[in-house]
């Protein structure tokens, strides 16, 4: 089994999600932001003030390219927009099966509301940020999900049914697909 790379817009879910689904499988749970954060001994805003967001993103790049050697299989949470980095699609690829969690603008800004930590969300209308963002990145994040499923005030374990179910479909269609090559 590959790892699950959970991809999506801020908000979508990604690290609540990933906890739980890694959990429920027996699996390691890795969050990229929080990889960043313990190797930098700093919170994302901070790292963003600092260094600026080109340095952020290249420490995404960094850590996703360490994870191809990861030898057992993790669900990965990575950054809202480490997707939208194009060097970063290939690793993303080649970690393993690529779920989009897909959160409508309303949700996404009911979870958002408050929440400080996001250095792209800073200052006023954070609707109107979230739907310029979410216009740049879904087709990006459509692009290269190999699954996606859509969070929204559904309870965590069917969510999570439902992405384990689509990825064994996945992988299930992709071993039919290899085999009849041979």
């Amino acid at each position: 089994m590959r790892h699950i790379v959970l991809i999506g817009f801020m908000g979508s879910g990604k690290t609540q999600t990933g906890k739980r689904l890694a959990e429920e499988l027996g699996l390691k749970f890795v969050d990229v932001d929080k990889k960043i954060t313990n190797e930098m001994k700093m919170s994302v805003n901070d790292i963003f003030s600092r260094f600026g967001e080109v340095f952020f993103r290249a420490l995404e790049t960094r850590a996703i390219k360490e994870l191809r050697t990861l030898e057992e299989t993790a669900v990965i949470s990575v950054g809202g927009g480490l997707p939208v980095q194009e060097q970063n699609h290939k690793y993303l690829k080649e970690l393993g099966t690529i779920v989009y969690l897909k959160g409508s603008v309303e949700t996404l800004k009911k979870r958002l509301e408050g929440d400080r930590t996001r250095p792209l969300l800073k200052g006023a209308d954070l609707e109107g940020k979230i739907r310029k963002m979410l216009k740049a990145r879904e087709p990006i994040y459509k692009k290269l999900a190999d699954v996606t499923v859509v969070t929204a005030d559904q309870p965590i374990t069917e969510l999570i049914q439902e992405i384990w179910k689509k990825c064994q479909e996945f992988e299930n269609q992709c071993l039919l697909e290899s085999n009849s090559h041979i």
